[in-house]
């Protein structure tokens, strides 16, 4: 993969994870705000239930998906230089220690 490359995929997985948590965030607000006073399966207002229990718990396997499906991995090391370029940091190197 080259530089260019990398530096794509960076920007597109930067882009993902923006994305989900823009939109954990809105589906948290609308979850905690937008349900009435009453109580839920559990026991607890269902208001917590659903930004506290079932939001975080979808949003656990959709991460757990978007991380199967766009995220790469990509090797952090750069690229081997060319003999040219490795003869002259060495000489460099050693004009260094001189």
């Amino acid at each position: 993969m080259t530089l260019k490359q990398r530096y794509k995929q960076a920007a597109r997985e930067a882009r993902w994870a923006l994305g989900l948590t823009v939109l954990y965030m809105l589906g948290w607000i609308a979850c905690a705000y937008l349900p009435d006073g009453s109580t839920g399966p559990l026991g607890f207002p269902l208001w917590f239930e659903l930004s506290c229990i079932y939001l975080p718990v979808l949003f656990i396997v959709v991460a757990y998906w978007v991380v199967q499906i766009v995220y790469q991995d990509i090797d952090l090391e750069t690229e081997i230089l060319s003999k040219s370029d490795r003869t002259l940091s060495e000489h460099n190197a050693q004009e260094l220690t001189k």
